[in-house]
């Protein structure tokens, strides 16, 4: 099997140092072609043997030597927070350098999932894989991977999203409902597993994977050990009122501020509903744990 090129534009984000220590690791050494070419917009990074620093302030097809150094790069890999703007102009460059596989910045959620019963959670991430689909012959792999678990931020200290506060519990549903979550490094890992696979056709149009299965409770409780609290129920909604909710807000619009919101009420809503998946990858892209261990909450 030949080494594949890759490019990665958003390597200095907050995946992307995950996929620098992926890339750092020695795991994939087998399967890439070196140096991989990383898109900044910093005029002060060093190249390495194993990344190649190509500076521009922005992601434009105007910008002759992005496109001429990206040209022909058999992956490209896209780490950016999404905006129209940036989007569109990636969508462009991807036109003109035509790579054989695409990895957009998906991750988390499983849009599709949630559009089935509320429209408008992040379509712009969906609209943005299918626009790319249909440029024709590159192959777009959305990476779906539940909820990140960050220690001393998400899942941890962070846990608005399960109705947690220090004053007690609002919750949506039920305690016991389990939902995906992935550590940043195991996804740093997937991210390359996939930008070397082979065969490219073999890979499925989205790869749901995740580091395991927990439940809100699991979230509480370690959150309420950590702190020394005993936290307590102070209102509950069903999983069918959470979600009616939801499709309110949404139909009203897509509010940031309602973000944990979202995420809260679409764990509640169980299996294959955007955050618990009854198939995973995690065999496909990492058998038998042979490239790596999947981490723990």
């Amino acid at each position: 099997m030949s080494k594949v090129s890759i490019a990665v534009i958003g390597l200095h984000g907050f995946i992307g140092k995950h996929v620098v220590a992926a890339i750092e690791s020695g795991k994939f050494d087998t399967k890439i072609q070196f140096p991989i070419k990383a898109v900044t917009r910093k005029s002060d990074v060093q190249s390495t043997d194993k990344i190649q620093y190509i500076t521009a302030p922005e992601i434009s097809t105007k910008d002759a030597n992005l496109v001429s150094s990206l040209k022909g790069t058999d992956v490209l890999i896209e780490l950016v927070s999404p905006t129209p703007e940036l989007l569109s102009n990636i969508e462009s460059l991807v036109e003109l350098i035509k790579p054989k596989l695409f990895i957009p910045s998906q991750f988390g959620t499983d849009i599709p999932q949630v559009d089935s019963y509320a429209p408008g959670f992040l379509a712009l991430k969906t609209q943005h894989s299918e626009n790319v689909r249909k440029l024709g012959g590159i192959k777009v792999v959305d990476i779906i991977t539940g909820l990140f678990a960050v220690p001393g931020a998400f899942l941890y200290e962070w846990v608005g999203a399960f109705g947690v506060t220090d004053a007690g519990i609002n919750l949506i549903g039920d305690a016991h409902q389990k939902f995906h979550i992935s550590k940043l490094d195991d996804l740093g890992n997937v991210i390359l597993a996939v930008a070397t696979f082979h065969p490219i056709s073999e890979l499925p149009d989205t790869v749901r994977v995740a580091s395991e299965a927990i439940t809100v409770q699991d979230v509480i409780d370690k959150y309420s050990a950590a702190k020394g609290l005993d936290l307590k129920v102070i209102s509950e909604k069903s999983a069918e009122e959470g979600k009616k909710e939801l499709v309110d807000k949404l139909n009203a619009g897509f509010d940031p501020k309602d973000f944990l919101f979202y995420l809260q009420a679409i764990v509640a809503q169980g299996l294959d509903k955007g955050l618990y998946f009854s198939e995973l990858h995690n065999e496909l892209i990492n058998p038998n744990e042979s490239v790596w261990k999947w981490g723990k909450f």
